[in-house]
């Protein structure tokens, strides 16, 4: 009966293509199936409750936003209406991990890995917390402190709205500052215009290159930047270059591990990862500062426990690696330490006897799974794996030994957790 069905099956198509082809021929129209937005939806739904590591949520109503979205995409009456939709639904889990795709360049651009600044509403205005060292804003001048008044000409309470699109009429006060900051960092094409007021109460009006193309001009870089501090030029600075992802990261980490072998303290600065990268990456680095085997990050895979009723949990170990390093070593993180990056981070706190000095990490949850869906031609990528620090700390709640905020430019535009690093060893000597 499944051949005689299979053979039905491709006698209508048959008889579909050959009816294509008369129309064509004839100069007829070709008739084209019309969009189910119902059952793009249910792909989606599904894929999302059943996939997606954090889905349980305390700080969002879940159903209320998924009955929210539903709504509105099954207006769509194509699937680009449709993907637009599922990547504003996408926005409101304030996951940078969360994505929906293919872009346009219409869409906002990524955070953190394309955006050089980190915004939130504090006491009714909208603030720049933090900014990306070297980037187009920083250049600009602009400083953690500053005041946003208007971006691209709408004011900044009216612009941090306008990622979510229909989806979300009443944000959270988080979402609004995710929002905000979406915004601020402009959409994948095009400039930025932001009307900015400084702490001497002088208004600016600064125009700003895509982070897009910044962040794009940024790819030839070398991995590793090794550099020399302090008293002496003794301290070895050693900063992955948005590289965790690249393979030859490894080996360049390992010469500049060379170089620093006589160093009186390494600094690991993982400020300048927040696209994430590979655990081979991860534990080649960090072996580097171990003697032994030590577990560095918990996983936890709930889908197993969704559809089996079996749970999975398990602990990935990073081993030694030469050459060791046993002197005093401090690791940086900020708001551009993402995803593998923030991985590192928690495993040289669990695995070594580093000192962390940062603030918030990028908070790109889990680790990735990617899927493409049938019904809308979505790409959706999300964290599929729950990670945790060994003390059980989710990797999203991770808070420094040391915590300073902000992490990358001071106000008057030097390295806030450089300064920490050499005010400990002052401290020390």
């Amino acid at each position: 009966m499944r051949v005689q069905a299979a053979l039905g099956a491709i006698a209508l198509v048959g008889a579909a293509s050959g009816a294509a082809v008369q129309a064509q021929q004839s100069g007829q129209p070709v008739a084209q199936a019309a969009f189910d937005a119902a059952a793009a939806w249910g792909e989606f739904e599904t894929l999302l409750r059943g996939k997606y590591a954090y889905i349980e949520r305390d700080d969002i109503d879940v159903d209320a936003q998924l009955a929210r979205s539903k709504e509105v995409a099954l207006k769509s009456e194509n699937p680009a209406q449709f993907r637009k939709v599922i990547h504003q639904t996408a926005l409101t889990f304030m996951d940078p991990h969360l994505i929906v795709g293919p872009f346009t360049d219409d869409d906002y651009a990524i955070v953190m890995t394309a955006a050089d600044l980190d915004l939130a509403f504090i006491d009714g205005e909208a603030r720049i917390v933090d900014v990306r060292r070297n980037s187009p804003a920083f250049e600009a001048g602009l400083r953690p402190g500053d005041t946003i008044a208007l971006i691209d000409g709408s004011p900044a309470s009216n612009a941090a709205l306008l990622p979510f699109g229909d989806v979300l009429p009443e944000p959270t006060d988080a979402q609004l500052d995710y929002g905000l900051t979406l915004a601020g960092n402009g959409k994948r094409a095009g400039l930025r215009k932001l009307v900015v007021r400084k702490a001497d109460a002088s208004v600016h009006a600064i125009e700003l290159a895509s982070t897009r193309d910044w962040a794009n001009s940024l790819r030839d870089r070398p991995t590793v930047d090794l550099r020399f501090i302090g008293q002496d030029d003794s301290v070895a600075v050693i900063t992955p270059l948005n590289s965790l992802g690249k393979n030859e990261t490894i080996a360049a980490f390992d010469a500049a591990m060379e170089e620093a072998t006589g160093a009186s303290a390494v600094v690991l600065d993982m400020r300048e990862t927040p696209s994430g990268g590979n655990t081979e990456v991860a534990r080649s680095i960090i072996g580097h500062f171990v003697s032994e085997a030590q577990p560095y990050q918990m996983h936890r895979v709930p889908v197993y426990e969704r559809e089996f009723t079996v749970p999975r949990q398990f602990v990935e170990y990073v081993m030694p690696r030469e050459p060791y390093y046993g002197g005093p070593v401090f690791v940086l993180h900020g708001r551009w330490t993402g995803s593998m990056g923030e991985g590192i981070v928690i495993g040289m706190d669990a695995a070594s006897d580093a000192v962390t000095i940062g603030s918030d990490m990028g908070d790109l949850l889990g680790g990735l799974w990617n899927y493409d869906l049938e019904h809308s031609d979505a790409r959706v990528d999300l964290g599929g794996e729950a990670l945790f620090h060994v003390d059980g700390t989710p990797r999203e709640d991770y808070i420094a030994q040391v915590e300073i905020m902000p992490a990358s430019t001071a106000r008057d535009g030097s390295d806030p957790a450089i300064a920490r690093v050499l005010e400990h060893l002052k401290k020390t000597d």
